[in-house]
Formats: structure tokens, C-alpha cells, sequence
């Protein structure tokens, strides 16, 4: 009884006024149009924008931040000084080391001069001990006094190697203390302010901030993006590029092929590919969303009519695509949710996505994998 009642409910649902009636979930995929040379790509793959250059910059030394010069969006050279720690004892410590180093070459300035003296008064006992005019006694203690003047000088020749050692080691402590940009970038986060504590490798602020800022080569900017295996095989070390950024809908930027990692992902069976701009301007930044479509290669493109670079076509992800006895079609989504069928007359399909030469003009919200409960006027409920 329960049973012939549950099938008189489900009989009887779609006379059910549609505010209450349930409805089947999909997921939505938009139908796109491309002119020039997008329109030609091999595969196409999605990613984000990374700098090929971009580090967390910090000190070498523990210390608490004494100045900060720079901002976010600063441009900073290599070299240039980002900030600097407090460094007064270091200071100390190095002028001591100089006043050490001095007084060394002072000694041994002083001792020059005392081996010069001691060097002629040997002379004059030698040439008075050659003569028989002076006794071997007065002659030895010339010579030891020579002896023991040049032995010095080694000795104080030795302190001021190690002063100036010292002197050197205390620069570098204090070079330490000094944040400087390895290379030519842009600063995109300011990871401190003036009086907190900094330490090398800090894991936060209970042991310290480990970088003061980040810097960024904007100038040289790449799309780190993964392909499926399956077309793995199109694209090529150097290949040619385009890619797409939503921040700029309106403009193509050519890329190249830099990196084809030598590594899958077994769980996502995808390939990791670096595609570098060749034109990146001021109003690309990293973590942004970016489209790439590989192209063929020079070869293939000689190939192509003239007219094609500015033909406009028409592609529909290739799960949208259905088929019956009257030919192939899509379910489109009006503006209320509601399912129509577009009857749509297909060409190649290429990397998951299909060519519609008729039916569809681009821009329109199709279901992608329809459920079999989808018909015509469905009302369905769109999948986040």
C-alpha cells in the first residue's frame, strides 16, 4: 500500500505547482566565442599568474626593526636598502675594533722605525768587529737587538692581520643588520613595521617575523597552469601562446612555453606547464586568474587561409553537447532558470570542447551532464 502510494506521489508531483516542486541540480558552463588566433588553439588550460622571481626578504641577523623604506607597489633596485635593524651595539663594537686596528699600525710603525735604528748600529759593530776594534760581546748584542726588532715585526704584522680580520667580521654583523633587495622588483607586501622583532625563519610572532617585505619581478611574469595528460602531447617546449586574463577581457597577451615539468599528478591526471608572457604590462599581477591557449606551431599556422585569424567561432564544453534521433543539442538556461533545447550543428572537438557552427552565437549558460529528469521548460536549480 505504502509503495502504490509513494508511485501515485511521484505521478502526481508534476502537477504540483512549480514553487514547490523540486528541482534537479546541474552544473552550468557558458558557451564561448573566439576571433584571431584563440580560436586555433590545440588545448586550452586554466591557471594563475606567478612572478618567475619573487622572494620574502628578511634579515640574516635577529634584531628589532629600526627603519622601514619602502611601501607596497615601491620599485626597488638590487641592493637598495629595505630596511634596517637596530644596530647601535654593533656600531660599538666596530669602532673599537678600528681604534684596535690603528693602534696596531701604529706599533708596527713604530717598530719600523726601531729596526731601521738597530739594523745600523749592527752595521757599525760588524764593520768595528771586522776591524778588531770592538769586542765580539758588543757585536752579538748589536745583532740580537736587530734580531729581536725584526721578530717583532712579524709579531705586530700578525696583530694587524687579526684587527683587520676583526674589523671586517664586525662589518659583515653589522652588513647583517641591513635589508637588502637581491633583485630588481616590486614591493607587493609589507610584512612589518618599525619596533617589532624580526629573527631568520621566524614562524610568526610568538618567535619573531621571519621577512620584512616581498618583492616581486613583475617584469617577468608566467602562468602556472596544469593540462591533462591526454594532450599533453600538443604542447611543446617554446611553443607558441595566448593568454587570457579576466582583469583585462579585452586584450590577448602572447606567451611561450617556458617549462613542461617532468612530473604527473596521479591523483588529477594533469601536467604542470609554465607558459611565460613575452608582453606583461602594469596591469598584470601574480595570483591572478589566467586562461592559456596553446597554438600550434609555425609550421601548422602557415597552413591556415589568411582569412581565419579573424573568423569568429563558436565553442560549447563538450559534456553539454547531447544527442537523439533529431540530431545534437543543448540545454540553455534563461534568465529564470528555465531549461530550452538548442538544436546545434557540431565540427571538431578539441581538448573537451567541441565547435558549433550553428545553433549557438556565444555567451549563452548551457547544463553540462543533464540529468535525465531535465526536459524542456525545467525549472533546475543551478550547482555552486
Amino acid at each position: 500500500m505504502l509503495v502504490r502510494q509513494q508511485g501515485w506521489l511521484a505521478q502526481s508531483s508534476e502537477w504540483l505547482p512549480e514553487a514547490i516542486r523540486s528541482r534537479p541540480e546541474v552544473r552550468v558552463v557558458k558557451v564561448v566565442a573566439e576571433q584571431g588566433r584563440t580560436a586555433d588553439a590545440l588545448v586550452v588550460a586554466t591557471g594563475y599568474l606567478e612572478s618567475r622571481r619573487q622572494a620574502n626578504i628578511g634579515a640574516r641577523a635577529a634584531g628589532r626593526i629600526e627603519a622601514v623604506n619602502v611601501e607596497e607597489g615601491s620599485e626597488v633596485k638590487s641592493g637598495q636598502v629595505l630596511a634596517v635593524l637596530e644596530h647601535r651595539d654593533v656600531d660599538a663594537a666596530l669602532a673599537a675594533m678600528k681604534a684596535t686596528l690603528a693602534r696596531s699600525i701604529a706599533e708596527l710603525a713604530e717598530l719600523e722605525i726601531e729596526i731601521a735604528r738597530t739594523q745600523k748600529d749592527f752595521n757599525r759593530a760588524e764593520k768595528l768587529w771586522k776591524s778588531r776594534t770592538t769586542t765580539e760581546a758588543q757585536y752579538d748584542q748589536a745583532r740580537f737587538a736587530r734580531d729581536a726588532a725584526v721578530a717583532r715585526r712579524d709579531s705586530l704584522n700578525a696583530s694587524v692581520a687579526l684587527a683587520e680580520a676583526r674589523v671586517k667580521e664586525t662589518e659583515e654583523l653589522r652588513e647583517n643588520m641591513i635589508v637588502r633587495a637581491p633583485f630588481d622588483g616590486t614591493v607587493i607586501s609589507k610584512d612589518a613595521e618599525v619596533g617589532e622583532s624580526i629573527l631568520p625563519g621566524g614562524m610568526g610572532e610568538a618567535s619573531g617575523r621571519g621577512s620584512v617585505v616581498t618583492i616581486a619581478d613583475l617584469q617577468h611574469l608566467e602562468v602556472d597552469c596544469d593540462v591533462k595528460e591526454d594532450y599533453i602531447s600538443r604542447v611543446f617546449q617554446g611553443g607558441p601562446a595566448e593568454v587570457a586574463v579576466d582583469a583585462v577581457p579585452e586584450f590577448r597577451y602572447k606567451g611561450r612555453v617556458r617549462k613542461i615539468i617532468p612530473m604527473g599528478d596521479r591523483a588529477r591526471a594533469t601536467i604542470k606547464v609554465k607558459v611565460e608572457i613575452v608582453n606583461a604590462d602594469q596591469r598584470l599581477f601574480p595570483e591572478m586568474s589566467a586562461t592559456v591557449y596553446f597554438l600550434p606551431q609555425e609550421e601548422q599556422e602557415k597552413e591556415k587561409q589568411p582569412s581565419s585569424d579573424q573568423q569568429r567561432r563558436v565553442f560549447c564544453p563538450a559534456g553539454a553537447i547531447q544527442s537523439d534521433g533529431a540530431g545534437s543539442f543543448v540545454w540553455v538556461l534563461d534568465n529564470k532558470s528555465r531549461a530550452k533545447r538548442a538544436d546545434i550543428k557540431i565540427g571538431e572537438e578539441r581538448d573537451g570542447r567541441t565547435e558549433i557552427l550553428e545553433g549557438l552565437s556565444g555567451g549563452e549558460r548551457v547544463i553540462a551532464d543533464p540529468p535525465e529528469s531535465v526536459d524542456a521548460g525545467t525549472l533546475v536549480k543551478v550547482r555552486e
